[in-house]
């Protein structure tokens, strides 16, 4: 990928509720439902760009004896917030982290953990565009060419071409819904938004002062190589919780589109994993010991190695049962299960 290897800044932190019941008993980085961990693919696929020494995590607290345990990463590459607080919180910890270390030009890529790619030849090749529109003072980007509509991703409208495959940003949409991803699509001009961001250390600073009203809290505390953790976790307590995308990417003039051509699914929900997992002729996905009788598309889910599960009748029906809870509802409602979640614990 050229002389200097990048930063690699995986995001790790958040609470993964859209694959509850099973996030109350391991956050989606180590879920073993997909047959491998989420975290250990991802840092995989970003050692061939770079080496192990600048691949950094964001996560969260809670999971550092589990993340400690990783011969991938060194301990020290793992950068702990006390609290979730969405990912603009999590992305400049960590950079005030990393401007300690390497010089303000050095690029970083940042991603999510929860992302399954295939065509990786194309997924190298549109990071390295990424990288050298990083040298050139933008915040990239790597644009999905949607395959459907959808409501379970964002997406990016961009405008004019500037560079082959390069593009300047128009609007940033969050989750729209199905009619008007439908609309979206149809017009040719927007992307699904993949979630990872390349850019370099001063660039992404320099729009964190601009826009950011958390900067200088951020800056002041994070004044040494080690803060303490008193302090850090004083500070999470009086932030807000805002993405990135809303914090930078949606007000910067920096922000560039790179067109890419791998295939890519999200797998942070129980309808991507429906799809990333492999289904039998009735495209029914099981795990446990479970019998579908005349039923389609569904997925069940059974943790437990005793309990036997009789399913009849029922289509596009997902069923994920745990010790403690248990989730029932048409594959359709999925895209409600965190306000319905947050419904449930206010009322029970």
């Amino acid at each position: 990928m050229g002389k200097s290897n990048p930063i690699v800044l995986i995001l790790c932190g958040g609470r993964s509720l859209r694959l509850w019941p099973l996030s109350e008993y391991k956050s989606k980085n180590f879920l073993d439902v997909f047959g491998f961990s989420p975290l250990e693919v991802t840092i995989k696929r970003f050692l061939k760009v770079t080496s192990s020494d600048n691949i950094f995590l964001a996560a969260n607290k809670q999971e550092a004896q589990a993340l400690g345990r990783l011969n991938l990463i060194k301990k020290e590459n793992i950068i702990l917030e006390p609290e979730s607080k969405n990912t603009a919180a999590a992305i400049l910890l960590s950079l005030l982290y990393l401007k300690n270390r390497f010089i303000p030009e050095s690029r970083i890529v940042i991603s999510p953990v929860d992302h399954l790619i295939k065509g990786e030849r194309n997924f190298y090749s549109a990071l390295k565009k990424a990288l050298k529109t990083a040298n050139e003072g933008g915040i990239c980007t790597l644009g999905i060419v949607p395959a459907q509509p959808t409501s379970n991703f964002g997406y990016i409208q961009i405008n004019r071409e500037i560079n082959k495959g390069i593009f300047s940003v128009k609007k940033f949409i969050e989750k729209p819904s199905s009619r008007r991803a439908k609309s979206l699509i149809q017009r040719g001009n927007a992307y699904y938004n993949s979630g990872m961001f390349i850019s370099t250390l001063a660039t992404l600073e320099d729009e964190f002062r601009k826009y950011y009203a958390f900067y200088r809290d951020f800056s002041n505390t994070i004044a040494k190589i080690a803060p303490s953790a008193r302090k850090i976790s004083q500070l999470y307590k009086r932030i807000g919780n805002i993405p990135f995308d809303k914090a930078i990417m949606e007000k910067t003039k920096k922000a560039r589109l790179i067109k890419a051509a791998f295939l890519w699914k999200d797998f942070g929900n129980w309808n991507a994993v429906y799809e990333v997992l492999s289904r039998n002729k009735k495209r029914n996905v099981k795990k446990g010991k479970v019998f579908i009788n005349k039923g389609k598309n569904n997925l069940i889910y059974v943790n437990d190695a005793i309990k036997e599960v009789l399913v009849m009748g029922l289509d596009n029906v997902v069923f994920i049962d745990t010790p403690q809870y248990a989730l029932l509802t048409s594959r359709s409602f999925l895209d409600d299960l965190k306000s319905s979640l947050k419904t449930m614990q206010n009322t029970l």
